[in-house]
């Protein structure tokens, strides 16, 4: 099968740290892609331009917010660019905390980073991927089986599941993948105390190996994929104890005593 990567143009969301970082070095480095690096901090974007050179190119700003989409999508419109592929990989990871802890306001702020980006880049950069552009949102294995303290963190990935399962139906004659990733030592893990030598971190996969496992879905054109030992445990939890599981998986991380629930478990 042909590599459906080599040498393409790839918009690609939060390339400026974590999974998205390492992303883009692999694809410049071993595919040959273009990658327009969309993210935040305009000074790692800027320190990666400089250590890939001029098949990095990047426009910082907030995926959050709609108008920035349309900006971004007239932008390119002016500058002669025509994506082939969409990845929406940006989001972010509030701490665990109970529902009545962290309030609405959080599960609106994490939905918007991590669902309504996706959308508007879905929305905003569709006509000028064309007919044959591809798009793949990287999800998370929090969609496959929620996990107690991570009420605004799930609903946000299952919401992105639901959407890119009907755009798959919609857009049948298109790539469209979706990518189910476990645990990660992402930056915004790796500065968390609370998170060392806990359950998290014995399980959290280098962003480096993530991110080479989520790019050889794609260049295969995988349209569903589960990445990481402990996804593919939630996902079989899941399937197969979807009302014990959950409540098994609450009770080991109630006696692991860990500080980074305690928001969760504390009275």
């Amino acid at each position: 099968m042909k590599n459906y990567l080599l040498n393409k143009n790839v918009v690609l969301t939060g390339a400026s740290s974590g999974i998205g970082k390492e992303m883009s070095k692999m694809l410049v480095q071993n595919y040959g892609v273009k990658v327009i690096g969309v993210g935040r901090s305009e000074e790692k974007l800027f320190a990666l331009k400089e250590e890939l050179g001029e098949n990095f190119t990047y426009y910082p700003f907030d995926v959050s917010n709609k108008e920035n989409w349309e900006i971004f999508a007239t932008q390119l419109k002016t500058d002669g660019v025509r994506p082939d592929l969409l990845i929406n990989n940006a989001g972010a990871f509030p701490q665990f905390s109970t529902f009545q802890k962290a309030k609405s306001e959080t599960v609106e702020r994490i939905l918007e980073n991590n669902f309504l980006s996706s959308v508007y880049g879905v929305e905003t950069l569709m006509p000028l991927l064309g007919k044959n552009g591809g798009i793949v949102n990287i999800c998370s294995s929090s969609a496959l089986c929620s996990v107690v303290g991570t009420s605004a963190y799930s609903a946000s990935k299952s919401a992105m599941k639901g959407f890119t399962e009907c755009l798959m139906m919609e857009e049948s004659n298109r790539y469209v993948g979706i990518i189910f990733p476990g645990t990660t030592s992402t930056e915004l893990f790796r500065n968390d105390d609370n998170t060392k030598n806990s359950a998290l971190d014995m399980v959290a996969m280098k962003p480096q190996k993530m991110a080479k496992k989520i790019l050889k879905k794609i260049e295969k054109r995988k349209k569903r994929a589960v990445v990481g030992w402990d996804a593919k445990a939630m996902n079989l939890t899941a399937k197969l104890a979807p009302v014990w599981g959950l409540k098994i998986i609450c009770w080991v991380m109630r006696k692991s005593k860990s500080k980074v629930f305690e928001r969760v478990f504390e009275e």
